[in-house]
């Protein structure tokens, strides 16, 4: 269960330094004449080669010592879980700044994926885990960590409708962010 949040977090982190860091540039970039989907575009190869390498060194790490039944669908899980914490610090960034965001990026992956779903308690995971974005693709790896036999379509339906929503409010966020360069210096708020 250490791999899903260890990538949550790192993801969480990637996209939350990735979006802040560059928000000056990428208006620059914008005023010189990209389009505000290109520049996006360009951040999310970024941030998702981050993700894509924190996840894979994590299900390593971990495949060292537990071998999970379906490792496609084990790993695939890990990657939706760990894309939607991206998204989410993509969205978090703008809105609390680096360190709150930092902080709140920490929390969300530790509350939602270390106990929101934890397969460890007595009951299984705890009901209110299912309103936390994570609990259909925690289901996916679940079941790709012990069964032979994919059947969890509505969990991946459900994280997959997660990340969705997450990346279009990301996008949201970021073309309003970036898109404000391109309005003519006498529109801009002082």
């Amino acid at each position: 269960t250490m791999v899903p949040i260890t990538s949550a977090f790192l993801a969480g982190i990637a996209g939350l330094f990735v979006v802040t860091e560059s928000a000056r540039g990428d208006r620059r970039l914008v005023l010189a004449g990209l389009r505000t989907r290109e520049v996006l575009a360009g951040r999310l190869g970024v941030i998702g080669a981050a993700t894509g390498l924190t996840t894979v060194v994590a299900i390593a790490v971990s495949g060292a010592w537990y071998a999970p039944r379906q490792w496609l669908v084990f790993a695939g899980a890990n990657l939706l879980i760990a894309m939607t914490y991206a998204m989410i610090g993509v969205l978090v960034g703008p809105l609390t700044g680096r360190l709150g965001g930092l902080y709140l990026i920490l929390m969300l992956a530790f509350i939602d994926v270390g106990l929101g779903q934890s397969v460890m308690f007595p009951k299984g995971p705890p009901s209110w885990g299912a309103f936390l974005p994570a609990r259909g693709a925690s289901r996916v790896m679940i079941d790709g960590a012990f069964t032979d036999s994919f059947d969890q379509v509505g969990a991946l339906l459900l994280g997959l409708s997660w990340l969705v929503a997450f990346s279009t409010a990301a996008a949201a966020v970021y073309h309003r962010r970036t898109g404000a360069a391109t309005l003519p210096m006498d529109q801009h708020p002082s």
